[in-house]
């Protein structure tokens, strides 16, 4: 079974967190996370599948097929962003979801459900 947005968004954040942990003996604001947010782009406007993530009011949009950074900017946290992307079956439970997306839209343009 494919993971949901949400799913795949508790995954990042826990992975940033663990990886703070690892990495910092200061005090990692968790809290800071809470509204981390991966969005998909829409598969009519764009040619390259995109992800978009947003941590706070930072943004930053994401190539699908290469892992590379599009635009904007995360700060410090879009390195942990690239580091999970090329993680594990991330990308291609990513590529699921948009997957799925485009096939709801072609039922919603046709009219059937």
């Amino acid at each position: 079974m494919a993971k949901t947005l949400n799913e795949l968004a508790a995954s990042l954040k826990e992975f940033i967190a663990s990886t703070q942990d690892a990495h910092t003996s200061g005090d990692i604001k968790k809290y800071r996370y809470n509204n981390l947010k991966i969005d998909i782009s829409d598969p009519r406007t764009t040619k390259t599948p995109q992800i978009i993530v947003t941590i706070g009011m930072s943004e930053a949009t994401f190539n699908l097929a290469t892992g590379e950074k599009i635009s904007g900017g995360l700060g410090p946290d879009e390195r942990y962003v690239l580091r999970w992307l090329d993680r594990g079956s991330n990308r291609e439970e990513l590529n699921a979801v948009l997957k799925n997306a485009e096939k709801h839209i072609g039922k919603a343009q046709s009219g059937t459900d």
